[in-house]
Formats: C-alpha cells, sequence, structure tokens
C-alpha cells in the first residue's frame, strides 16, 4: 500500500467513526492532521496512532505535542501520531468507537469508564497538577472579600449561587467545581448554576457578556479571562493547589484493548517519545518555551511569559503512574462518586487494574 493509499484510508476510517459518533464529526484538527504528509523514520516504522483530546491548544497536552514536533516519536520507531480534538469535556464514546487509538484526560473519567465495564485503560500519566484553573469575576472576588491566598473553605463558599462555566458533567472541571464548593458547605446541585461551554473561546465571551460569572478551565483560557473579561484566580491550581491535590495525576493517555492488541508495538514507541518529550521539558525549559511561544501563536508576550512560568511545574519527570497520585485519584473519585449517590470505588481496585503498565515499563528500559 503506498503512502497516498494509507492517507486516503485513515482519512475514511476517521470519517466513518466521526459520523458514527455524531458530534464528533465536527473533530477539530481533523484536516490538518489528515494532510500531513510522513517524514522519514530513522528505523522501521510501526505505524500510526490517532490521538484526541477535548482542546485543540493547552498547556495539558503541551507535552505530546512539543514531542511530535522535536520528532520524538519518530527518531526510533517512525511513529507517527495524528491528533484531533473534539471541544468537549468528556470523549470516550469517541475512544471506544474507533475514532482515536489514544485519548488524552483525566484518568478519574476513565475509571469510571471503566467501573460500567467499558475496555479501556490508562497506559501513562503525563500532568500531576489538577491544571484547570478556577476563575470568577474580580468585582465579586472583592465584593466576598477572597482572594486566591484565602482559605479553601472561604473559597469554596464564594462559589455559592454563581453562574459557573464548565466543560460538562463527568469533566474535570466539573469535578474540581463540584469539590470545591463542597469544601465551603456548599451544595453544588442547588446552591449554582454549572452550565456545559464547549471550549476556552466560548467560556472568555460567556464571561465577558455577563452571561456566567466564572468558569473552570485550564490556562491559557484562564489567563486570558483575567487580561480580558475582568477576571481573577481563585485556584490556580498549577502554582497554588490546595494540600489535597498537590501530587494528582489529572493528564493522562487511555486506550482501549482492541488498540492493545493490534497496536502494541506502536503504544510502547508511544510511552518513549512522550518520555523523552517530558524529559526535554524538565532539561530544557528553555527549549520548550520557543517551542510553545510559536504554538501558542498570537499570544502577547507578557501574558505568555506568566502562563508559561505558572505551567511548567505542571509536567512529570516521566510518564510512570505511582502509586501515591493513584490513590489521590481514588480518595477524589469516591468522594464524588458518594455526593451523586453512585457506588463507592469497588474495594480491591488498584493501580494495576487503572493501568497496564507494560508499555510504559517497556518504554523506561529502553531509554535505560
Amino acid at each position: 500500500m503506498t503512502e497516498s493509499d494509507r492517507t486516503r484510508l485513515a482519512r475514511r476510517e476517521m470519517l466513518q467513526a466521526a459520523a458514527s459518533l455524531g458530534g464528533i464529526a465536527a473533530l477539530q484538527g481533523i484536516g490538518t492532521v489528515i494532510g500531513m504528509t510522513a517524514r522519514p523514520a530513522l528505523a522501521q516504522s510501526v505505524g500510526s496512532l490517532t490521538s484526541l483530546r477535548s482542546t485543540s491548544k493547552s498547556w495539558l497536552w503541551a507535552a505530546e505535542d512539543y514531542g511530535v514536533a522535536r520528532r520524538h516519536f519518530e527518531a526510533s520507531s517512525g511513529l507517527k501520531v495524528e491528533q484531533a480534538s473534539t471541544q468537549r469535556g468528556v470523549n470516550h464514546d469517541a475512544l471506544i468507537g474507533g475514532a482515536a487509538d489514544v485519548l488524552l484526560g483525566s484518568p478519574i473519567q476513565n475509571m469510571r469508564v471503566q467501573f460500567r465495564n467499558q475496555p479501556v485503560v490508562l497506559i501513562l500519566s503525563m500532568v500531576n497538577k489538577f491544571a484547570s484553573n478556577i476563575v470568577i469575576k474580580k468585582e465579586i472576588a472583592d465584593r466576598l472579600g477572597v482572594t486566591e491566598a484565602s482559605p479553601l473553605e472561604a473559597k469554596g463558599r464564594a462559589l455559592k449561587g454563581l453562574r459557573l462555566g464548565t466543560t460538562g458533567p463527568g469533566g474535570g472541571p466539573d469535578q474540581l467545581l463540584r469539590w470545591a464548593m463542597r469544601r465551603g458547605g456548599v451544595d453544588p446541585a442547588t446552591e449554582a448554576q454549572l452550565s456545559p461551554i464547549r471550549g476556552g473561546a466560548a467560556m472568555i465571551a460567556a464571561m465577558e457578556r455577563g452571561q456566567i460569572d466564572g468558569f473552570c478551565l485550564s490556562s491559557p483560557t484562564s489567563d486570558i479571562a483575567i487580561q480580558r473579561a475582568g477576571a481573577t484566580y481563585l485556584f490556580n491550581m498549577a502554582t497554588n493547589p490546595p494540600a489535597q491535590l498537590a501530587d494528582f495525576p489529572y493528564i493522562g493517555a487511555a486506550v482501549t484493548r482492541e488498540t492493545i492488541a493490534a497496536k502494541g508495538p506502536a503504544l510502547t514507541a508511544y510511552c518513549r517519545g512522550l518520555a523523552l518529550a517530558l524529559r526535554e521539558i524538565k532539561q530544557n525549559p528553555a527549549d520548550f518555551k520557543a517551542w510553545a511561544k510559536g504554538w501558542f501563536e498570537g499570544m502577547p508576550e507578557a501574558l505568555f511569559n506568566v502562563s508559561f512560568d505558572n505551567n511548567l511545574p505542571i509536567y512529570q519527570a516521566d510518564p510512570m503512574p505511582t502509586e501515591a497520585g493513584f490513590r489521590a485519584n481514588v480518595a477524589f473519585l469516591d468522594e464524588d462518586q458518594k455526593s451523586l449517590g453512585q457506588d463507592s470505588v469497588p474495594a480491591g481496585y488498584t493501580l494495576r487494574n487503572a493501568y497496564d503498565l507494560r508499555f510504559v515499563e517497556q518504554a523506561m528500559r529502553q531509554l535505560g
């Protein structure tokens, strides 16, 4: 099969999968991704993986984009990573439906899906800060006498009665807002209005128009809201997280059992490429910053510098999950499940139930 044939086949398969999933048909970035030409591989190629995330550009998944730009996925295995986004908070239907091989997102979302006996599993972790930030109108914060430095309980109480944008039920931002409200004795179901809004630009526009009083989303959207929409940080989760969430796996990579069976070598290559990207972010932050400035093209320099400094600490040194991080996820999820009247996390649920570590372990052995 020629490269042209493979490209046409990939386009057809992605569009068929998207059509079967309704709203996923508007996958952002798909045209750009499919139109990319493959670079020459330095070794026999293990093929390609399609990676899906909620938004097209965020610090949350920048490690993957950096790895693609620096050819860390291709260098030793020829792996091509194709990327697309949905503007939705929860995307496991797309993963299970075959629209993607890899889904970037919250481990907690994946655990919920596992509890419903779906054939999905995590293979790595890349961000260990709950880096979705809560911003509210500064005039509201000033009136209530709260700042980012206020006690956790006071900040939770400040959300009472507010109209707040989220990425939708079950998404990380929605969960964090509910968690913070409970710390302040606020009932999220009756004492606040949580409104699903798709995409960072729409969040900012809603705040500028007075349709919402605040929102929860990652940087740079939260930084832009402060600059343009009269917002202020209530929770900057990258630089000043509550102690309970200071070491909290927030972005990982999930796959289906079908992908594991069919694309094991590609998954190992993916873990290795991501490990190289994370290693370079830690060892050479100046290069990461130079790349990110171009990636976030059009962001004012002063805003970019603040955003970069805020988010550099969110990345793990390597993609290996930890037992401590897993326990933090489980404790958060168990509380959230109980607050919604749902079953507790099953007894005996372990890190190796949540993750298939074979690929990341092999990748780390290869890197030495």
